[in-house]
């Protein structure tokens, strides 16, 4: 029986994780060195730009365990506040920081309660305890702080940025919808009736992200309800970069017109970044612009040419999206779904973290996009 390339790698993901697996990646490698990091064949069915699919095979192999404990590491560094050690009398059945690591890895895998503690009971290599049940899952779940997840995202965002070098980007920024299980209750003029019907339509909410566009590596995140406008979310996203302290003086920063407000574009300004926005009848001299510096300076500086670097945060979406659906959230709690935003977006990293270091393994040089960053 004769499988592809591609789909052997696929099936490799689900024989598990843990040092046993990775010894085993570590053979096949030796064994057939071309498969995962060789030259490849002027046969090879995928042709893209040189060493693509040679690091994302490579990643994509050890996928399961390096995002495994890749999270748990970052959830022993960055312990959760208020998380101190067990008072007197008997220990705590599960402890804390496992749970808080137990709710990351559902968030990620976008995992329901119950499915997610089925998968915990054979990460025994991962945290030697006993795995907790759904119930133990659902009440810590309320407990996690969404200021301790973005610090979790910045962090990984932080080991991301270190893997790039000298390699430079512009960031965008977008949203996208994001389906629920959830149906509401609404009212419809109905022209048979000649009047109005009470029907059900499904519960829509928005993922936005603020991204380095081309290595596609998330600095921030939010999610909202389906009829929050995008230029209202994007100041709140600036201000997480802000206080990561992540550095980008100088970076332009690519947004289509729904970001144009005077607001964002001093936003930007405020924090070093050229905007490259384009505006609603995008002319300096527009009367819209009259009464707003702001978008005004940013009209002059909107370059066409680097507004096409735009696009490539959709890869984001595209990659998070399956089976013809958008991104699915199951969580029905209001504060479940913004933590369901912030957990894809540090799983998102993760994953990219480890094509990152793969390419670096295998001295594949990555790229950069756009202009340099200006002085």
């Amino acid at each position: 029986m004769i499988i592809s390339r591609w789909k052997a790698v696929k099936q490799s993901n689900h024989r598990g994780s843990g040092p046993r697996y990775l010894v085993d990646l570590n053979e096949r490698v030796a064994a057939d060195p071309e498969r995962f990091g060789g030259p490849r064949g002027a046969a090879t069915a995928h042709r893209r730009r040189e060493g693509y699919w040679r690091y994302y095979e490579r990643a994509d192999a050890g996928d399961a365990s390096h995002l495994t404990e890749t999270l748990a590491r970052l959830v022993r560094e960055n312990p959760h506040p208020g998380r101190g050690p067990p008072g007197r009398g008997r220990p705590p059945v599960h402890s804390k920081t496992k749970l808080d690591f137990a709710c990351l890895y559902m968030m990620t895998c976008n995992h329901t309660f119950r499915e997610a503690s089925r998968r915990l009971d054979g990460m025994r290599d991962v945290w030697d305890e006993p795995a907790p049940d759904h119930s133990w899952l659902a009440r810590h779940m309320q407990t996690v702080d969404e200021g301790w997840m973005d610090r979790m995202l910045a962090r990984a965002a932080e080991l991301c940025l270190a893997e790039l070098g000298d390699a430079t980007a512009p960031l965008g920024a977008d949203s996208s919808g994001a389906e629920t299980d959830r149906y509401r209750a609404v009212e419809r003029p109905s022209p048979e009736l000649e009047g109005f019907v009470r029907t059900e339509v499904k519960i829509y909410i928005k993922y936005h992200v603020t991204a380095v566009l081309g290595h596609q590596i998330i600095l921030s995140t939010l999610t909202t309800p389906s009829n929050v406008a995008d230029t209202s979310a994007l100041p709140a996203m600036l201000e997480g970069i802000r206080q990561a302290g992540f550095g980008l003086s100088g970076r332009r920063f690519n947004a289509d017109r729904a970001y144009d407000p005077n607001l964002n574009c001093a936003k930007i300004f405020e924090m070093e970044m050229i905007p490259s926005i384009k505006q609603r009848g995008s002319v300096p001299g527009n009367r819209r612009s009259r009464g707003r510096p702001s978008r005004r300076r940013a009209a002059e500086l909107y370059d066409p040419e680097e507004y096409k670097l735009r696009g490539m945060i959709e890869g984001i979406f595209g990659a998070e999206e399956a089976g013809g659906h958008r991104l699915h959230c199951r969580f029905t709690r209001e504060d479940n779904r913004r933590r369901f935003g912030r957990g894809r977006a540090i799983a998102w990293n993760v994953r990219v973290l480890g094509r990152l270091r793969c390419a670096n393994e295998l001295g594949i040089q990555i790229p950069s996009y756009g202009r340099a960053p200006a002085a």
